[in-house]
């Protein structure tokens, strides 16, 4: 869903923060035309793994990897980019039970990368005028939107998801950017499944290769 959220020109340089083995950053560049994608990850076997992954797949030319820690980024990735994406963990340190795999533990809880830092991150990252792209819980939602304004990015766009028509939203797709001054707007919920356990229309299309991107929905 990220990836498909994330609205771009040809071009136009991307930084996905986080990027774990390379999902994100090789959707982007294989499945929507990206042709200068740039992966951060901290996490060293993951790195290793991404770069694996962009091997496989034969898109060196448009996905590099860099492993380096968003709360130090690197000097030649400062205000070098159009757009920044991430998929950050989702809970906060100390809320609920954290995963014995460090891995697993720093992907589901802000161990290393709070809100504040990500927003910061992205906000350096990123040049005037750029957009943030990124996927949280909705339960979320005011902490991101304080954090962001604290380092100068705009909300402009939310997309809620939920699992099946008329049930609680689980997910939030959030669109900011860098100096924005425009008016939130809300889109239409993104349904995953049908009524009988199949995916939603608008989900299938886009695992079939003929979707739109979900900002369009």
């Amino acid at each position: 869903m990220l990836a498909w959220w994330v609205e771009f020109a040809p071009a136009e340089r991307i930084l996905d923060l986080g990027c774990g083995v390379g999902v994100v950053a090789l959707a982007l560049a294989r499945c929507r035309g990206a042709a200068a994608v740039t992966g951060l990850e901290l996490q060293e076997e993951l790195a290793e793994l991404a770069r694996a992954n962009v091997a496989a797949n034969d898109a060196a030319a448009s996905v590099t990897i860099v492993q380096g820690d968003a709360r130090a980024l690197p000097a030649e990735l400062h205000s070098a980019f159009d757009v920044v994406c991430a998929n950050p963990p989702f809970r906060e340190a100390g809320a609920g039970r954290v995963n014995p795999a460090a891995g697993k533990a720093l992907a589901r809880h802000e161990l290393t990368l709070p809100l504040e830092d990500l927003t910061t991150a992205a906000a350096e990252a990123l040049r005037p005028g750029g957009r943030f792209y990124l996927i949280h819980q909705p339960r979320r939602l005011e902490d991101l939107a304080c954090a962001s304004a604290a380092a100068g990015l705009h909300l402009e766009r939310l997309r809620f998801v939920q699992p099946r028509r008329g049930e609680d939203a689980n997910l939030v797709l959030a669109a900011a950017s860098r100096g924005g001054a425009r008016d939130a707007v809300v889109g239409p919920p993104l349904e995953i499944y049908g009524p009988a356990g199949e995916y939603a229309p608008e989900v299938a299309a886009l695992y079939e290769g003929r979707g739109r991107p979900l900002y369009e929905g």
